[in-house]
């Protein structure tokens, strides 16, 4: 037993010790699920860098919320701008793949 008091983060009644097994692993790949105060984005859903819109990138709901909230999390709201900007995303994803290939094809 190592003494808790040397644990950082401190170690609190919420902790509990893994010292019994069975242990499990399991594997854990990176992802966002909600990016705070969101990615920056125009009225077409396009991802800015550098202040200018992306011709092929294009976000909704909880990667964009900052853009609606500004200033904090409303449970639910995610759904609401996901399903809203998820079609407007879409169409103009779909918009961008269509000038993409007619400019390959030139």
């Amino acid at each position: 037993n190592c003494a808790t008091k040397d644990l950082l983060p401190a170690k609190t009644h919420w902790a509990r010790p893994l010292d019994q097994p069975p242990y499990y692993g399991y594997a854990l790949r990176p992802g966002i699920t909600f990016t705070y105060l969101g990615l920056k984005v125009n009225e077409h859903a396009a991802v800015h860098f550098a202040g200018l819109p992306s011709r092929n990138l294009f976000v909704a709901g909880e990667m964009m919320a900052g853009n609606v909230l500004g200033k904090g999390y409303t449970a639910g709201v995610g759904m609401s701008i996901g399903t809203t900007f998820g079609r407007i995303a879409g169409k103009e994803a779909a918009l961008a793949a269509r000038k993409e290939t007619r400019h390959e094809a030139a």
